[in-house]
């Protein structure tokens, strides 16, 4: 095995083993001594790995977002709101069943570092070919940029998720409900 293999190995053995103690302890229950700990590593290997313990929580969406990767095609095949629908279901779907830290996965993406490096992020990669689509068909207005309407999109998803996670509600309201607000915001 490489030194890149092992590495990318053992990155993903700590992500993992973080993913399994939050689920069953919570974030906040859970530290970065229980994280390697369980991994059966040195702190400092940790801490090559991820700056944070909330790095763990974005490099969570980045895997939920590879592990959505493959449908875009499928998506730019759709009519582009019902792509966006089952897009974000998907992702809801996902957040319901690891509800115990997604105001954790929310604040990660919302104020985790980079801010904003200037590139677009992975949902933003999947989120941009649709909203292609959606111009092209004269659905968002045109003084509105398809990556600013990909963001504002994002966002608000991710602080009405946050807020029905705090209020103890389902998401699937929070999702259908930002669905349909931003989308007035953005018709012609």
């Amino acid at each position: 095995m490489t030194r890149k293999e092992q590495r990318e190995r053992t990155k993903r053995h700590l992500f993992d083993e973080a993913l399994r103690l939050f689920r069953e302890r919570g974030s906040a229950q859970t530290s970065v001594e229980d994280i390697v700990h369980a991994a059966g590593v040195a702190k400092g290997t940790f801490f090559v790995h991820f700056p944070t313990k909330d790095a763990v929580f974005q490099a969570y969406v980045d895997m939920v977002t590879e592990d959505l990767r493959p449908e875009l095609e499928g998506w730019l095949s759709m009519a582009p709101m019902e792509a966006l629908t089952d897009v974000f279901g998907r992702l809801t779907a996902r957040a319901e069943g690891d509800r115990a830290f997604v105001g954790d996965v929310v604040r990660a993406e919302l104020f985790g570092e980079p801010l904003d490096d200037g590139r677009p992020s992975a949902l933003q990669e999947i989120l941009l070919p649709l909203f292609r689509r959606l111009r092209e068909a004269g659905d968002i207005r045109p003084d509105v940029s398809d990556d600013a309407a990909a963001q504002h999109l994002l966002s608000c998803y991710l602080i009405h998720i946050a807020w029905a996670w705090r209020r103890g509600e389902p998401f699937e309201s929070a999702m259908r409900f930002v669905l349909h607000v931003v989308f007035q915001g953005l018709r012609p």
